[in-house]
């Protein structure tokens, strides 16, 4: 069932892994312009940050200035329900904007509550998974963006998974870095039939 679930799994190895299974490298970003165009990412509707097209980016923030500690950031929202229309091409980027701690970002079918963390490792993801089904429990896709906490008021460190599609159905992003996501760092992802 859970195979049905993903027409492809993409992802970005956790920072740390070796260079030639990174999907895309980190690039930098001026501060001020991520975190407007993550405050302005999609249309807010209700409690859910809603996205449209065949080609969705979907620019986050960890622990963005101001918000509760170990939250992601989207359209202003802390841990908002993310809309998607089924088969589009999705990435996530992630900026760490949290001075003291890294975090990341994984997609999983498994929901709340996270007692511990979904099996989710934040020390190595093995290289054979990029572009493969990922078979073990509660786990669905892997977009692991380890980022290190930021060191400065300059440009932000940005990570990005390579482009995935999901099928229709519910879906979780979460941190990976252990007792985050049951600390609530952690959203729903819906994926809607398109309509014609």
């Amino acid at each position: 069932m859970q195979d049905a679930l993903v027409t492809s799994l993409v992802g970005l190895v956790i920072a740390g892994a070796a260079p030639d299974v990174l999907a895309n490298p980190p690039k930098t970003v001026p501060r001020n312009d991520y975190l407007q165009r993550s405050a302005q990412a999609g249309t807010l509707r209700g409690d859910e940050v809603v996205f449209s097209g065949r080609r969705i980016t979907i620019p986050m923030v960890a622990v963005a200035p101001g918000a509760p500690d170990t939250t992601f950031e989207i359209h202003g929202q802390v841990n908002p329900i993310l809309v998607i229309p089924a088969g589009a091409k999705v990435r996530f980027e992630l900026a760490n904007v949290d001075k003291g701690m890294p975090h990341g970002l994984d997609v999983t079918i498994q929901g709340p509550p996270y007692t511990t963390n979904p099996d989710l490792p934040m020390q190595k993801t093995p290289a054979k998974i990029i572009g493969n089904p990922l078979r073990s429990p509660g786990r669905h896709a892997v977009i692991s963006l380890g980022i290190a906490p930021r060191r400065s008021k300059g440009p932000l460190v940005v990570n990005h998974s390579a482009w995935f599609t999901l099928q229709p159905g519910v879906y979780h992003y979460v941190c990976p870095v252990p007792g985050h996501a049951s600390a609530g760092m952690h959203g729903r992802i819906i994926v809607e039939k398109r309509h014609r």
